[in-house]
């Protein structure tokens, strides 16, 4: 599959990183093993230095990052110019920028590495030619995807609901 967005696939990264992501990421325990090693050629893997932009506000959203190691923290920009709010500091396990392989927007966030992170990312190209081939098995990823944003959605309803 084409790379625009990792620096290595996924049969040559370090650490062997895409292969941890059954066992490590909740998003893929609805895929067996023989459906990831399907899916596993449409990933990429990045590994991405301490204080380093993954992407920024405004870039393309074109591609996904699951957390294999590391943390990254979510920011958005506020109201007044060059002032940031960061959303959320996500660590292992962690999907984000989900809705890049549905959407055609800019980015909205900027993503940052707060420690050195080992990243999966999945294109939006490739998400699409992985649906194309392998339907069922996509499907069960989005289930995956779906289920690990309801549940980040949940404790953030939980933390507003506490302020009030």
């Amino acid at each position: 599959m084409p790379s625009r967005t990792g620096e290595c696939r996924a049969d040559d990264c370090q650490q062997t990183l895409c292969e941890r992501m059954k066992a490590e990421l909740r998003c893929f325990s609805f895929l067996s093993d023989v459906e990831m090693g399907e899916i596993t050629p449409y990933f990429n893997c990045r590994m991405v230095p301490a204080r380093s932009d993954v992407w920024r506000a405004g870039d393309a959203d074109d591609y996904l990052a699951f957390i294999i190691s590391g943390k990254v923290e979510l920011k958005v920009n506020t109201e007044f110019p060059g002032k940031q709010v960061v959303v959320g500091v996500f660590s292992r396990g962690a999907v984000i920028g989900a809705g890049s392989v549905l959407s055609h927007h800019p980015r909205t966030s900027t993503a940052r590495t707060l420690e050195d992170c080992g990243l999966v990312l999945l294109a939006k190209e490739n998400f699409e030619a992985l649906l194309e081939a392998y339907p069922r098995t996509g499907v069960k990823l989005l289930k995956g995807v779906l289920l690990s944003e309801s549940h980040r959605l949940r404790r953030a309803y939980a933390r507003l609901a506490s302020v009030f």
